[in-house]
C-alpha cells in the first residue's frame, strides 16, 4: 500500500525531472544548432515539432487516463519520455531530430496530463492543496537543468553526452516512481455533477485563460533576453531577466497553495494577471536594463500560480479522469506555437517593444475572464461553487 507521503515524493520527483529535461534541452539548443548546421528558420520549424507532439498527445492522454487510470498511464509515459529524450541527444540529422522532438513532446504531453491528474487526486486524500508546490518543483528542476548545462558547457562536454546522461539518469527515476503512485477512480468523478452546459462553460473559460497564460509564458521565455539586450544590456546581463522570472515563478508557486485557499480561483488568477500586466508594462514603459530585470521578475511572480490553479480547476470538473485537463491543454497549447511567429513578425514590422504589447493584451484578457472563472470553476478542494450559473454571459 503506497502512503500519501510516498506518493507525494514520487510525484514531486516527476515534476522536478520534467523541469530538468526542459532546462537541460533549452540551454543546449545553441550547440544543437551549431552541430547540425541549422539556420534560424529551420531550427524554429524543428523546435515546433515538440509543441506539435504535445498538442497531439492531449486527446489520447485524456482517453487513456479515463480508460486505464492516470497511475498506469504515468508509469508507462514517463520512461517513454526519458527514452525519447535520449533519441533527441543521439539524433544525427535535422529530420531525425524533428522526429525525436515530436516523440518527446508527445510523451511529455501525456506525462503532463497524467502527473497533474495524479496530483489532483492526491490533494483529495491530503484534504489540502499541494499542486502549486509541485509546479514549484518543476520550476526548480528547470533552473537546475539550466545550471547543470552551464557547468557542462564550461567543462566542454558535448551536448550529446550531456543530454544522454540526463536521459539515462531520469529514465531510472521514471521507472522508480512508478511503484509509488496512487490508484485513482476511473470513469466519472464521484463529485456532484454540474449541468451539462454549466461544466461546458467552465471548461471554455478555463481553457481560454490557460491559452492566454501560455502565450504570456512563451513571450517571457522566448523574448525576454532579446528585449533586455535591445534595452542596452550586455549579452551576459540580457540572460538575467529570464533567470529572475523563473526564480520568482518558483517562489510564487511555493506560496500558491495557501493563496488559492484564501483568495479563491478567480481572485488568485485576477491578482496574478494584474501583477503580470504591471510587471511587463513597467519593463515596456521604461526600457532600461535594471527596470527590465525588475519588470520580468514581477511578470514571473504574476504568472506563477496561473497554470497550477487552472490545471486543478480543469481536473476537478465532473468528467472522466484526465479529460477536463487534457481538453483545456489541447486548447491552450496552440498559444505556444503562436507566440513566436506573432511577436517575431510584429517586431520586424514595428519593434520588439511594440510587439510585446500583445502579451499585455493577453494579461488584460486573463483579468477580464477572472470574474467568470471565479463563478464557474470548482472551488480549490473540489466542492461545487454555490455561485455557478450555467447561463452566465461570456
Amino acid at each position: 500500500m503506497v502512503s500519501d507521503r510516498q506518493a507525494r515524493i514520487a510525484l514531486t520527483t516527476i515534476f522536478v525531472t520534467s523541469g530538468v529535461f526542459l532546462g537541460s534541452w533549452s540551454a543546449r539548443i545553441p550547440a544543437v544548432k551549431s552541430e547540425l548546421h541549422l539556420s534560424s528558420a529551420r531550427l524554429g520549424l524543428i523546435l515546433a515539432c515538440s509543441i506539435l507532439g504535445s498538442i497531439s498527445a492531449s486527446p489520447p492522454a485524456g482517453f487513456l487516463s479515463a480508460r486505464f487510470g492516470s497511475r498506469r498511464v504515468l508509469r508507462f509515459s514517463a520512461p517513454f519520455g526519458a527514452a525519447a529524450f535520449a533519441f533527441v541527444a543521439l539524433a544525427p540529422s535535422a529530420p531525425s531530430l524533428a522526429v525525436a522532438l515530436f516523440c518527446w513532446g508527445f510523451a511529455s504531453g501525456v506525462v503532463n496530463v497524467s502527473m497533474n491528474t495524479q496530483a489532483i487526486a492526491l490533494e483529495a486524500r491530503y484534504r489540502r492543496t499541494i499542486l502549486s508546490t509541485m509546479h514549484g518543483g518543476f520550476s526548480i528542476g528547470m533552473m537546475a537543468g539550466a545550471l547543470l548545462a552551464f557547468l557542462v558547457v564550461y567543462l566542454n562536454v558535448s551536448y550529446r553526452a550531456h543530454l544522454l546522461v540526463v536521459a539515462l539518469v531520469l529514465l531510472v527515476a521514471a521507472v522508480a516512481i512508478g511503484f509509488f503512485l496512487i490508484e485513482t477512480e476511473r470513469g466519472t468523478h464521484s463529485r456532484a455533477s454540474h449541468r451539462r452546459i454549466g461544466f461546458s462553460m467552465a471548461l471554455m473559460v478555463i481553457a481560454a485563460v490557460l491559452f492566454f497564460d501560455t502565450f504570456c509564458e512563451g513571450a517571457a521565455s522566448s523574448w525576454s533576453a532579446l528585449y533586455s539586450k535591445s534595452a542596452g544590456s550586455s549579452a551576459a546581463v540580457a540572460a538575467l531577466p529570464l533567470g529572475l522570472y523563473s526564480l520568482m515563478m518558483a517562489i510564487g508557486r511555493f506560496r500558491g497553495d495557501r493563496l488559492v485557499m484564501r483568495m479563491g480561483v478567480g481572485g488568485l488568477v485576477r491578482a496574478g494577471s494584474v501583477a503580470a500586466f504591471c510587471g511587463l508594462g513597467l519593463a515596456l514603459a521604461f526600457p532600461t536594463p535594471v527596470v527590465v530585470l525588475i519588470g520580468f521578475g514581477l511578470f514571473g511572480i504574476g504568472l506563477s500560480c496561473q497554470a497550477p490553479t487552472l490545471y486543478r480547476a480543469a481536473g476537478q470538473l465532473s468528467l472522466p479522469e484526465g479529460q477536463g485537463l487534457a481538453t483545456a491543454l489541447l486548447a491552450a497549447w496552440p498559444a505556444a506555437l503562436l507566440v513566436g511567429p506573432l511577436i517575431g513578425g510584429l517586431s520586424s514590422l514595428i519593434s520588439l517593444r511594440g510587439a510585446l504589447l500583445v502579451a499585455l493584451v493577453a494579461a488584460i484578457a486573463m483579468t477580464s475572464l477572472s470574474a467568470a472563472l471565479g463563478r464557474l470553476a470548482p472551488l480549490p478542494m473540489g466542492e461545487e461553487s454555490p455561485t455557478i450559473e450555467p447561463e452566465y454571459p461570456l
